[in-house]
């Protein structure tokens, strides 16, 4: 009787194993999905993209010295060496 319980045993837990097998295989493989006709992506018109977006509802310059302001005077980077030579 003691064998014939672990065979049970063994039975259910390869049975369960092989269910959760069949279930997670089936995440790999492809849906069927339906054909289209057209390859068009059926859209009228583009959309505005986010910065685009942001750049139209920010707010308007309506002092003159915020209208006249120049752009700001950055002082020019020169890289350094990538590599330096030294004498030891």
């Amino acid at each position: 009787i003691g064998t014939l319980t672990t065979q049970i045993t063994t039975m259910k837990f390869q049975a369960i194993l092989l269910a959760t097998v069949f279930a997670s295989s089936s995440a790999f493989v492809p849906s069927v999905a339906p054909l289209r006709t057209s390859i068009s992506l059926d859209a009228k018109h583009a959309n505005n993209k986010a910065a685009k977006k942001a750049a139209h509802n920010r707010p308007k310059k309506s002092r003159p010295s915020d209208i006249n302001r120049k752009p700001t005077n950055y002082p020019t980077w020169e890289s350094p060496p990538e590599y330096t030579i030294s004498d030891n």
